[in-house]
């Protein structure tokens, strides 16, 4: 073979060669990419809670509702309790209107609130009484809520405001744990643990403080036809009085909305509890309103 046509040969070769690089890489292009990972879904929002006055409205129940009152909005709570007092030196307690003012804040998981004093008609031990109750302040944080459940506390403070016959006779100071837990669409559970120093008029005409611990549990069914429910509660105080025992009571609440502003509620009530030879059974009725 001529040199020439060694030359020849070796340029086919090195021809060949950077060809077949070419087509490989131009083969690579044309090969369609590989799909990258779609990207992660968005988790669904919970739904917010306290979307109704059913969930907002704390009476006419012993334990207190996790919800607060969302910024921008007022809610003004009323009602109507009659105490019969059964046994020895019995009769009947009236209380009205029960107010509670709750404002909401700026934190749409924060209000304030205020109880104004309400008026008391009292008959037990045969003595006609008249009067005004103590002074509420207090307020209520929501601490959180996933899909089912939803939790918060509350601290009320009474000041001394009121008649004799119905003032504590001292400063009264709660602290609460609420929660909720819905078991499905129709049932729900709630309750309080309270931890309260209260006080009360003694035999010797003073007041004296003590310590109660007042846990409840709420068992709540949705009714149909409209956003109503029908609630059974316990709750139980741990001290009634400076030198009484504990305390039940058993309370059945019934409770509508009209619309979003307006709720109305009723309830009856009654303390299995034998104090003094005494015992407690109640009837009460509500109107709330918030804007």
């Amino acid at each position: 073979m001529s040199n020439l046509e060694r030359m020849l040969v070796i340029a086919i070769f090195v021809v060949a060669a950077f060809a077949s690089t070419g087509i490989g890489k131009a083969q690579g292009a044309s090969e369609p990419p590989s799909p990258s990972p779609s990207p992660a879904a968005t988790p669904t929002a919970v739904p917010d809670p306290c979307a109704s006055l059913l969930s907002i409205v704390n009476r006419p129940t012993f334990g207190t509702g996790v919800c607060t009152v969302r910024s921008g909005h007022v809610l003004i709570e009323n009602g109507y309790t009659n105490l019969v007092t059964t046994g020895p030196a019995g009769g009947n307690t009236a209380t009205y209107p029960q107010s509670l003012v709750r404002i909401g804040t700026s934190d749409p998981h924060l209000d304030v609130e205020v109880g104004p004093i309400a008026e008391n008609h009292s008959s037990v031990g045969g003595t006609f009484a008249a009067g005004l109750s103590d002074l509420a302040i207090g307020a209520k944080y929501e601490i959180g809520y996933s899909a089912n459940a939803d939790w918060g506390i509350n601290a009320v403070v009474t000041i001394p405001t009121g008649a004799t016959a119905f003032s504590a006779g001292n400063a009264q100071y709660t602290g609460n744990f609420n929660w909720a837990y819905t078991l499905n669409s129709e049932f729900g559970l709630s309750g309080t643990v309270g931890f309260n120093a209260f006080s009360a008029y003694v035999s010797a005409g003073v007041p004296q403080s003590y310590f109660a611990f007042t846990p409840t549990v709420e068992l709540s069914a949705a009714l149909p036809g409209g956003p109503s429910q029908v609630s059974a509660e316990y709750a139980y105080f741990s001290k009634a009085g400076p030198t009484l025992g504990s305390k039940s009571f058993v309370d059945f609440v019934y409770q509508r909305d009209f619309g979003p502003h307006v709720q109305f509620d009723a309830e009856y009530g009654f303390s299995p509890t034998v104090l003094l030879g005494q015992k407690q059974h109640y009837v009460g009725a509500g109107l709330s309103f918030m804007n």
